[in-house]
């Protein structure tokens, strides 16, 4: 006897939910990618498409931005000459993760920790310069009386400064279903005041011990320019399945995608991620849809991609048609900031897989850490990006004791990405005892 309809699927008579099941695979997964269909894994999906769509509220209206674009913010306007005179004659280093202020639980404050060990443990020539901000700030409307406890006083032992993309809970109106809603809020005005300051001397919180004061980004979609990187930040909006990008922002995006120094690194960030195998948020296919037909356009391909969103860690590689030769292109979910329920990925005949996982038409799961919270550091240089995924189990007292889960190494001349498990000297991290990181096989092809 097979079960009854609404325990698989939600829906009782009419229009009624009582629940949104998990993402199940399916039967065909098709994806169009730039404009040409690709089989995909049907057993593992990381897209949920047309198949499930979370609830959500309506596209929100993008806040003025800062100035005129193409809304550009120079690592010089950060730190000072003489910190990026350094990086320039040697590495930049940035960490990097996702969904971090959830105020039901200290799992922010437990990774904020980690994050800072290892900031204050690295050798001084390889400092992080920032911590760049994946989206989901604070949850879960991005409220502005939220942001002392759960972001300022979060970093204040962090000593770097903190840059952000939003993400969908930044942007979230008030749900008057859950309760009287504040009438002078609009979207994204908490990461408006914090992040798009008119003042970046004003202190961010009061109330707090933080120092920290409020960042000047140019727009909530913004061009980062550093010695050894350019990294491209979207906005996708609202939606808890589906990225959404109007085309005011794809032109702008185009247009940075063009005007890129092709000597340095590209990096692109965006909250939503294009694949994921987790069983509840799943990846977006529209986000896959604009980049990647941005790329085309724009005949520039990134050198990695990072997202946010879902609460663990991932790493894929998507091997591409470049302009001229086969690329490989690392895209990263790095969620596990310090939201307090972490996400759980597709079992494969009732077992999690084992990477790497070949899914079809390109894409392989390369790695992942669906059972600890964790940040990304990356470390860029000339020819190469390092990229080091350092995570630990959530314990409510104690200093975390990090172990390192991932280690990449994206090589720039060739656009290949090879697993590994040598760090530079310095670091916080171990070798932990999770999956160990595999020597990939892949065939090295030429750059674009």
């Amino acid at each position: 006897m097979s079960a009854m309809r609404f325990f698989n699927t939600g829906k009782g008579t009419g229009k009624r939910q009582s629940h949104i099941p998990p993402i199940a695979p399916s039967t065909t997964a098709v994806m169009a990618k730039a404009g040409a269909s690709t089989k995909r894994s049907a057993a593992f999906p990381v897209q949920a498409g047309a198949r499930i769509q979370l609830p959500h509220y309506p596209f929100q209206p993008l806040p003025p931005p800062n100035g005129p674009a193409p809304y550009r913010f120079d690592l010089s306007q950060l730190l000072s000459a003489d910190d990026v005179t350094k990086i320039k004659n040697g590495v930049l280093v940035f960490h990097t993760v996702g969904d971090t202020g959830d105020f039901r639980g200290r799992q922010q404050d437990f990774v904020a920790t980690m994050m800072t060990q290892d900031a204050t443990t690295l050798a001084n020539d390889r400092k992080p310069a920032f911590f760049y901000h994946l989206g989901d700030v604070v949850y879960f409307a991005g409220d502005i009386d939220l942001y002392g406890n759960n972001f300022y006083e979060t970093y204040t032992d962090y000593p770097g400064f903190v840059v952000a993309i939003p993400g969908n809970h930044d942007c979230q109106p008030d749900d008057p279903q859950d309760g009287p809603v504040d009438p002078n809020k609009y979207p994204l005005d908490g990461w408006v005041q914090n992040f798009m300051s008119k003042n970046p001397a004003q202190l961010g919180s009061l109330k707090t011990n933080s120092a920290r004061t409020q960042m000047d980004l140019p727009n909530v979609y913004w061009t980062f320019t550093t010695p050894w990187a350019t990294i491209l930040g979207l906005f996708s909006n609202v939606g808890e399945t589906e990225a959404e990008i109007h085309q005011d922002q794809i032109d702008w995006f185009q247009g940075e995608l063009a005007a890129a120094d092709p000597k340095l690194a590209l990096i692109v960030t965006i909250h939503h991620p294009l694949f994921s195998g987790d069983v509840e948020h799943s990846g977006s296919a529209v986000a896959e849809q604009v980049l990647f037909s941005s790329f085309k356009a724009a005949k520039r391909y990134p050198d990695l991609i990072l997202s946010g969103h879902v609460h663990n860690y991932q790493r894929f590689t998507n091997v591409v048609q470049g302009p001229s030769d086969q690329l490989q292109i690392p895209c990263v979910v790095a969620g596990a900031g310090g939201y307090t329920k972490l996400g759980k990925l597709h079992k494969i005949n009732n077992v999690y897989p084992t990477p790497p996982l070949d899914l079809g038409g390109g894409l392989t799961l390369e790695q992942y850490d669906q059972d600890n919270f964790g940040f990304l550091r990356l470390e860029v240089s000339q020819g190469q990006i390092v990229g080091t995924y350092f995570s630990a189990p959530y314990a409510v007292s104690g200093a975390p004791t990090a172990s390192i889960a991932d280690a990449f190494v994206v090589d720039l001349a060739n656009h290949t990405v090879v697993t590994g498990t040598s760090v530079p000297g310095g670091g916080s991290g171990k070798r932990g005892p999770g999956p160990k990181p595999h020597k990939s096989n892949k065939t090295k092809k030429k750059r674009r």
